[in-house]
């Protein structure tokens, strides 16, 4: 059974098209294409004018290592043009979505634990207890008139001091990294989801467009060195 949520899909899929000005067959098309998918853990097959291909753990050189599975159809035009459709999943755009949640779901258990801390009675009793041994009541005491007019600070408040001692010790699971956290992967998210398919799309059209080029390149590089060789004396 096939369910389509097209709002939830947008979140690690992604699909485009790459215009050609020259009309390309589906095989030319997907005969360029090829050194794409001639890499380790690549799996492919050609149905007409369709090409689906999966990825298994792709190296990080992979081109498509971001977009693990998808398929691409070749479409001509009536104006003599061709156009690359595509459609892709990608496994690390929907990890990098999920990964805020999880560190989110990380800082509201910790700020629930410090929760039950200070609302625990053996807490509050074990704070309160070392107050009374390191600390008796006093009253708050005055400065001197001399020091007040030299302008030296107030004494703490006992009992201030004591809600502040209580705080500071209450305080055992800081959430303030795991929202930092939970920040930085949305922030990889909204980037990759941009920047991704853009850099998938300017890959396709060098695979289809470049190919003269290369394959002279290769020609040139791949020639003999020619040369004479001194006859001896």
């Amino acid at each position: 059974m096939n369910i389509n949520l097209p709002y939830i899909d947008r979140i690690w899929r992604a699909s485009g098209e790459v215009r050609i000005d020259e009309p390309l067959t589906p095989e030319e098309a997907f005969k360029r294409l090829d050194p794409l998918f001639q890499t380790p853990g690549t799996s492919y097959a050609v149905e007409g004018d369709t090409l689906h291909y999966s990825k298994h753990n792709p190296a990080a050189q992979d081109k498509l290592a971001t977009f693990t599975s998808g398929a691409l159809r070749v479409e001509q035009a009536s104006d003599g043009t061709s156009r690359l459709l595509f459609h892709v999943r990608s496994t690390a755009l929907l990890l990098c979505f999920l990964a805020p949640l999880l560190f989110l779901g990380f800082a509201q258990l910790m700020v629930t634990i410090n929760g039950w801390e200070k609302a625990s009675p053996e807490a509050i009793e074990s704070v309160e207890k070392k107050d009374k041994d390191k600390d008796t009541p006093k009253a708050k005491r005055e400065l001197h008139p001399i020091d007040k007019f030299l302008g030296a600070p107030e004494p703490d408040d006992p009992a201030k001091k004591k809600d502040r001692k209580k705080d500071e010790v209450k305080e055992k699971f800081p959430p303030t990294r795991a929202y930092v956290l939970a920040g930085l992967f949305f922030l990889i998210y909204l980037v990759g989801r941009v920047l991704e398919p853009w850099l998938l799309k300017r890959t396709f059209r060098a695979a289809l467009v470049g190919t003269l080029e290369e394959s002279a390149i290769n020609v040139v590089q791949q020639e003999p060195a020619t040369g004479t060789r001194p006859e001896a004396c």
